[in-house]
């Protein structure tokens, strides 16, 4: 026969298990796998990953939290969160079931992670900013499969700055080297001496550098189909005490070479630090004036010239524009940080003409957005 003191405690645990019955269930996410854009939202206290659906114009908020300093990209049905200073890690999710989990490979602390890349068959590319390699790992896994070694290209502070990556789909991948000054006293990591774009072979770990005429490679490298080329900014001495001394890059893939730029920072009036050309070959660029305040514009291509600011954010609203997305559909999306309203917004045609009333609102500021067909 049970004790008094026993049957008591056999009690208080049916009632603990029947009381945790009626806790409700984490609801799975009606977000679609497909035909967003996916947002992380960060107030870089915390993070989440949320969705917009063009064809619906419903954001679906807050699928799944994520660290606050995240990017975001698709490949084949599953998305990659890469997390970076503070989570050094990958998470890989299942779209197609309600963006689970499949795996977060750590990699490796403080390494702070820059992009991730699709390589060929079972393979993925990882930049870093406290490393001097590009790790090749399994897709499936995350695990590290061999590492290209570019510590040759190291500036005087030992690091190269490995920052964004492209691949070209035939065995050939694109890394862009800032090259930054972590000891300067005058301005936070400016650039130091030469930056360069590298054509490294995924085969062999051959390695082509190609100097820029400009520092400071810092955004996408963005592929333009009508000029076989890929296309991104350079703005020199970027942020806090910078000068105008950067331009929108292009680099011709069929010749190997630099062309020359389609704007420069002296052109524009603005620092750049995105820029690319739509579908119709107009210029699209997000940049800062000497205030810090963020401008979102367009420019004539051919004539180097500025042809309209869509839209500016002061720096005292406390927030600014993180990021820009030529969308499938031609128009050009927005991650606006305001503080008092931010969210996405949408633009479209030469003149950037703007097709929202008010952000849409995604929860979190938008850091990084990234287009699911």
């Amino acid at each position: 026969m049970l004790s008094v003191k026993t049957r008591l405690l056999v009690s208080l645990l049916i009632i603990s298990i029947a009381s945790c019955t009626d806790l409700p269930r984490p609801e799975k996410t009606d977000a679609p796998a497909s035909g967003v854009v996916l947002v992380v939202g960060s107030d870089f206290t915390s993070g989440f990953l949320s969705a917009y659906s063009p064809a619906e114009n419903k954001a679906y908020r807050d699928i799944t939290p994520v660290f606050n300093d995240s990017m975001v990209r698709y490949e084949s049905g599953s998305s990659y969160i890469l997390q970076r200073m503070g989570s050094d890690s990958l998470r890989r999710l299942d779209n197609q079931h309600g963006y689970s989990t499949l795996y977060e490979k750590s990699l490796g602390s403080r390494s702070n992670p820059q992009d991730v890349v699709f390589l060929t068959g079972n393979t993925i590319a990882v930049s870093y900013y406290n490393r001097n390699t590009i790790d090749i790992r399994s897709k499936n896994s995350g695990a590290l499969l061999r590492q290209v070694d570019l510590s040759a290209w190291a500036d005087a502070d030992g690091y190269a700055e490995v920052g964004r990556l492209w691949f070209d789909g035939t065995g050939f991948l694109y890394a862009a080297l800032q090259r930054l000054n972590r000891n300067a006293t005058d301005a936070i990591w400016p650039p130091f001496g030469q930056s360069y774009l590298l054509k490294i072979d995924t085969t062999t770990d051959a390695i082509t550098p190609y100097p820029l005429s400009y520092q400071n490679p810092i955004s996408l490298l963005h592929y333009n189909a009508a000029q076989n080329s890929l296309i991104f900014a350079a703005p020199g001495r970027f942020g806090a005490n910078y000068s105008l001394d950067g331009a929108c890059v292009v680099f011709s893939l069929a010749l190997q070479a630099f062309l020359p730029p389609l704007i420069t920072e002296a052109q524009l009036g603005y620092e750049i630090t995105d820029c690319f050309l739509d579908a119709s070959g107009n210029g699209v660029f997000l940049g800062n004036d000497n205030s810090l305040t963020s401008v979102f514009g367009a420019f004539d291509a051919t004539t180097h010239t500025l042809t309209r600011v869509a839209a500016t954010l002061s720096a005292s609203n406390g927030g600014y524009f993180s990021s820009i997305l030529l969308h499938g559909t031609g128009k050009v999306y927005l991650a606006d940080r305001n503080i008092y309203k931010p969210g996405l917004r949408i633009f479209s045609g030469a003149l950037l003409n703007e097709e929202t009333a008010q952000p849409i609102y995604m929860g979190l500021p938008p850091l990084s957005m990234e287009e699911v067909p």
